[in-house]
């Protein structure tokens, strides 16, 4: 497997996070489960005319070649035949909206075919990519593609602030505090975040802080659960338990088990 990041500089830079290029030659049908990132990203298939859609039922379907995939409150599965070739563009959090004019709310949780937010512009885009071979120069024609796209939409002041707050103290941020000190009500911090960002400040927090957990558990630290729970912000041992179930399938033990390849990749 080949995979590549490059992360790009102004005026992308603080908009978009990286952008990606996967080449796995041969590669067969595989399944693997993602865990929610808070992430917001595009994924365009080179290899395929469409992407492999996976229902947790296991049901199978087919998909457009070029997908947004909004934030997800859940995990998803993937089938790596689609990583024969693939690119990709992960935005910060609120980063789409300097390029898509839908809400966050509309986005989130889906998997919007790109062809319905960017009309032809999709199809020509994944043509110039296909047309150069070189990595670097696929990653070249992503930023142009995205500088040319680049709009007049910032994150609002108390989104930017939230976002900060939340980030900074994720294991113990009082959003209560966080919000009063915006000058705005509660209610209207919420929808602005919402709007802008795709879910609730708190469901933004649960994701920051089920990612920290993942992230100490893939590493390997040795602590106790009790321990490990307080560490990543939570009550105690039964909500982080709970907590991580709800966001991953499995249990905090059974993650520290399961292959994977990367933190939020878990084989199936």
């Amino acid at each position: 497997m080949i995979y590549l990041e490059y992360k790009p500089k102004a005026p992308l830079a603080g908009w978009v996070k990286a952008l990606w290029y996967v080449r796995t030659p041969g590669i067969v049908s595989t399944l693997q489960r993602v865990l929610p990132n808070g992430d917001t990203q595009i994924v365009i298939n080179l290899a395929h005319a469409h992407c492999h859609g996976v229902l947790r039922s296991g049901e199978r379907f087919l998909q457009a070649p070029s997908l947004l995939v909004g934030l997800q409150h859940g995990y998803q599965t993937i089938d790596l035949a689609d990583t024969e070739e693939m690119v990709g563009v992960v935005f910060a959090p609120g980063g789409q909206r300097r390029f898509f004019a839908e809400p966050a709310t509309e986005l989130c949780g889906e998997e919007t075919d790109l062809e319905s937010l960017l009309g032809k512009d999709a199809a020509t885009l994944r043509e110039r990519l296909m047309d150069v071979s070189d990595p670097e120069l696929k990653f070249a024609v992503l930023e142009s593609f995205l500088c040319g796209r680049l709009g007049a939409a910032p994150l609002h002041p108390a989104v930017r602030s939230m976002l900060l707050e939340i980030r900074r103290h994720a294991t113990a941020c009082s959003l209560a505090d966080a919000s009063k000190a915006t000058g705005l009500t509660d209610r209207r911090v919420r929808d602005l975040f919402r709007e802008e960002i795709g879910v609730s400040p708190k469901s933004f927090l649960r994701i920051l802080r089920f990612q920290r957990a993942v992230q100490q558990l893939h590493q390997g630290t040795e602590l106790p659960w009790a321990e490990l729970a307080l560490e990543c912000g939570y009550y105690d041992q039964s909500h982080f338990a709970n907590e991580f179930y709800e966001f991953s399938g499995i249990s905090p033990t059974a993650y520290s088990r399961v292959e994977r390849p990367w933190a939020n990749h878990l084989v199936l």
